[in-house]
């Protein structure tokens, strides 16, 4: 009888731990006001919200700094160095092509003339990952990107949410090249930032 009732127990709590994390989850998938989050609508690693702001009161979007220069690249005698230091000139390219793809403030689509959301972004990790492995599957050998940065209304200078996202891609014909995988990544990155903007 006892046994029964710790088992009961056990279940009720079981419940009720999936139960507030699952509303925990779905509190930070919709969330727009102030504080910080992890997973953020699934997709995102962590955003932190200092200022709520509505998207479509702003004119444009544009990335005013997109800064690579404390990325740690593989060592030169490795033979992904050439291919990682090479994919440092699409990375921002493809960063913006993925944000103005999904973002639904474009380049003079209205709002207030000259109000432009801006975006600052740093790169802090270029991995390239291992070519051979993914040649292999099981999701080994990933190419891996990881940003931190910010958005920033640009007439007041405050900073409105940072956010920190990585990104892996590690499938492509014959374990997919560094430059195809590199760019793909870039850009999801990019669109993963304008569904951020989106919320708003």
């Amino acid at each position: 009888m006892i046994a029964r009732k710790i088992l009961l127990l056990c279940l009720l709590l079981g419940n009720l731990t999936l139960f507030l994390r699952q509303d925990a989850n779905a509190a930070a998938k919709s969330a727009t006001a102030p504080g910080t989050y992890r997973d953020w609508n699934g997709d995102i690693d962590e955003i932190t919200i200092f200022q709520p702001f509505n998207a479509a009161s702003f004119e444009a979007i544009a990335v005013e700094s997109f800064d690579m220069a404390g990325v740690t690249l593989p060592n030169p005698g490795d033979n992904t160095y050439a291919a990682a230091r090479s994919a440092m000139n699409s990375i921002k390219p493809a960063f913006m092509a993925g944000l103005m793809s999904k973002a639904r403030r474009k380049i003079g689509a209205g709002g207030a003339p000259g109000h432009t959301l801006i975006i600052r972004a740093r790169l802090t990790k270029l991995d390239p990952g291992s070519q051979a492995a993914r040649y292999w599957g099981f999701g080994a050998g990933a190419v891996k990107i990881q940003m931190i940065g910010e958005i920033v209304d640009g007439v007041s200078k405050k900073t409105l949410v940072r956010f920190r996202q990585e990104r892996r891609s590690g499938f492509g014909l014959f374990g997919g090249g560094y430059q195809e995988l590199f760019t793909r990544t870039a850009r999801q990155i990019g669109e993963d930032i304008a569904t951020l903007v989106n919320a708003f």
